[in-house]
């Protein structure tokens, strides 16, 4: 329903076969994770990423195969059309626009910024043209900054200033502001605005938004504000079952964050729980956790120290960045006293 109103407007969005390829993550430091991709846990730098593979076989562009370039797309989303459909597209159109929906956020969560990143630069580095919607438009509804729509344009340039800490491809892709298309569009989108409020119930409409406005408690997650102080309390904190892998959510910021960024992950066990050694497939890992040859207290240090590493970069942009300390000065004037 919400990507009939907002994820298609104006014509421009219509003329070119496109994909979503990634859900958004929530627009405040108390929302709830993806809950397909990580768990709460209660319940290095850009260089370092793991690089998707530039084969080039023949009569393949630079880009890579097209089989490369479907196992791009796919990896990138459980929530797709079908394998046929996507089959379908990269034959009839070999550089398809990838829409990415991004609400801005005052506290970016580290799924919104190192997976978001991620995904992003893959698609880039397989060929694909990218466009980030920045959905500053639902600043409206954002009681905290009375529904100020520079407020939350303020928001967004620190989303992306974010993104430029972390290595984000931003020379290749097109930043889309949802509040200018809807201005652009109007004619079109305030009737299919009208025909949901037709078809759907106060109710139901109001479930729907509130999903992207759900309250956690900020110990439940990772953000990318975190410093080294931050880190160590959640990881102490974090739920993380012996001999259990399935729902734990220490496993999973390993499986979705740190495997992708780092192709690896090492953790270096105390003496009697046989030493160092280094993971490069989540099999493996599961494999020897489940057997108890992996300990959670090694697991949570190891986890803490991968994280640190990756948020470092950005802590240090944002504490040089002449620019990136000025939005950051802007943030705390846009959440503070009326």
């Amino acid at each position: 329903m919400l990507a009939r109103a907002f994820g298609l407007v104006g014509k421009t969005w219509k003329r070119t076969p496109t994909m979503s390829v990634e859900a958004s993550a929530s627009p405040r430091r108390r929302s709830q994770m993806p809950q397909q991709q990580l768990c709460h846990l209660h319940g290095s730098t850009p260089s370092q990423r793991q690089k998707f593979p530039e084969e080039q076989l023949p009569g393949d562009t630079v880009e890579g195969s097209f089989d490369l370039r479907f196992a791009a797309l796919k990896s990138i989303g459980e929530d797709r059309v079908n394998d046929r459909e996507l089959k379908l597209l990269l034959k009839k159109k070999h550089a398809p626009i990838c829409y990415v929906w991004c609400d801005p956020c005052p506290w970016m969560h580290i799924s919104q910024g190192i997976m978001k990143t991620l995904n992003i630069n893959k698609m880039v580095e397989s060929g694909f043209k990218v466009k980030i919607l920045m959905a500053d438009w639902f600043s409206q509804m954002n009681s905290e900054i009375s529904g100020n729509l520079n407020k939350m344009r303020t928001v967004g340039r620190y989303n992306i200033e974010m993104w430029k800490a972390t290595g984000m491809a931003l020379d290749k892709v097109d930043l889309v502001w949802l509040s200018d298309e809807i201005r652009r569009h109007g004619d079109e989108y305030w009737p299919i605005v009208m025909d949901i409020a037709r078809t759907n119930s106060v109710r139901r409409i109001k479930s729907v938004l509130a999903y992207y406005f759900r309250r956690r408690h900020p110990a439940w997650a990772i953000f990318m504000e975190d410093d080294k102080e931050d880190i160590c309390f959640k990881m102490e904190k974090a739920f993380c079952p012996p001999k259990l892998a399935e729902g734990n959510p220490c496993l999973e910021y390993i499986k979705y964050i740190i495997l992708p960024w780092f192709g690896m992950f090492e953790v270096v066990q105390k003496k009697g729980n046989g030493g160092k050694k280094t993971f490069l497939s989540m099999e493996e890992l599961t494999a020897d956790y489940e057997s108890g040859a992996l300990h959670p207290a090694d697991v949570k240090l190891a986890l803490e120290k991968s994280l640190n590493e990756i948020l470092q970069p950005v802590r240090d942009h944002f504490g040089r960045n002449g620019e990136a300390k000025d939005l950051v000065e802007a943030i705390g004037e846009c959440y503070g006293a009326d």
